[in-house]
């Protein structure tokens, strides 16, 4: 899962080919790395656990570079951008990272992908456990 920032995220690779484009050492980090950023972002926007495509990837501040190109892949999927994401729902997480994985790889690469659902589910649960624990530091809002 793409990420882009400057944050010292667990996981980062030591070989970082882009400013801003994250490169993790293996795709469960970057997994956590990006679920833990779609929490925080639905606490921040929302002060709630859920948060909807909308905030996600079309605000000013949303993810999607390419906004037209997001916005014809989620309809061919069925979303729209009011679809609302419990974000600690983990069966609702896989499906939202099941389709930003296919959009940022393309629908070629992402099926040559072997266990897929182990990867994501590893992912997720390590962003879990960090935003659990004590050095998350909105905890408080996620409990």
């Amino acid at each position: 899962m793409s990420v882009q920032g400057v944050d010292k995220w667990l996981g980062l690779s030591t070989n970082q080919i882009h400013s801003r484009q994250l490169k993790f050492i293996s795709p469960e980090y970057g997994i956590r790395a990006g679920v833990i950023s779609i929490i925080t972002r639905a606490l921040r926007k929302n002060n709630t656990l859920k948060i909807n495509l909308q905030q996600i990837f079309f605000d000013a501040d949303g993810w999607a570079e390419d906004k037209e190109s997001y916005r014809l892949n989620m309809i061919s999927k069925g979303f729209n951008e009011a679809f609302v994401v419990n974000v600690m729902n983990k069966n609702e997480m896989k499906i939202l990272i099941n389709f930003i994985i296919n959009h940022e790889m393309g629908a070629t690469e992402y099926n040559k992908l072997t266990n897929k659902t182990t990867t994501i589910e590893k992912g997720l649960d390590m962003a879990y456990n960090y935003v659990l624990s004590d050095e998350y530091s909105l905890k408080d809002l996620v409990n």
